[in-house]
């Protein structure tokens, strides 16, 4: 692991920009942090931002915990101080290619749900959450159906249209019968 105080500053804007644009404080990112199972204090937090290099070990103990509680991916901290640029790290692979898949969506599917629960826990009417968690699983389903429309809708051969039987089988498995 790198002991360059440059890397380690990068690192360190890195955390607290991607902080600051999710509009948590220090102290908001540690409790989160612990409530996910971590140790951390404000303090730690302050002491990443600002591009510590650790002493002793090759990476603070706080710091894996700090980034996963911010939504980074596993080996983002490795990368950024390898040299690569934080920016580009941190964007999405579906963000890269201008695309997204299935998988993208799934990924996100668990963190909706937590956002349904903790906003009950914070007191939103159960209806709206109930209603949230509804419409997440509704829009999964249209995506997956989406994706059986375009199958059918692409030509067998050159020239051909769908192939009426085709349609109707998939038509078939969708409903389930």
């Amino acid at each position: 692991m790198t002991r360059d105080p440059k890397r380690w500053s990068v690192l360190g804007a890195a955390i607290r920009d991607d902080r600051d644009r999710q509009g948590l404080t220090r102290e908001q990112l540690a409790e989160k942090v612990r409530s996910l199972g971590g140790q951390v204090t404000a303090r730690s937090i302050t002491s990443l931002e600002a591009g510590t290099v650790p002493k002793k070990r090759p990476k603070p103990p706080t710091l894996e915990p700090t980034v996963a509680a911010l939504g980074w991916g596993q080996g983002w901290t490795d990368r950024i101080l390898a040299g690569e640029d934080p920016a580009s790290v941190m964007r999405a692979p579906s963000q890269e290619s201008g695309m997204a898949s299935r998988a993208d969506l799934l990924e996100l599917f668990p963190a909706v749900r937590k956002f349904g629960r903790t906003a009950l826990l914070l007191g939103a009417p159960e209806r709206l959450c109930r209603d949230l968690l509804h419409l997440a699983d509704e829009v999964v389903g249209a995506v997956e159906r989406s994706q059986y429309d375009l199958a059918a809708s692409r030509p067998h051969a050159a020239g051909e249209g769908v192939p009426l039987d085709d349609a109707a089988r998939i038509d078939e498995a969708m409903r389930g019968r």
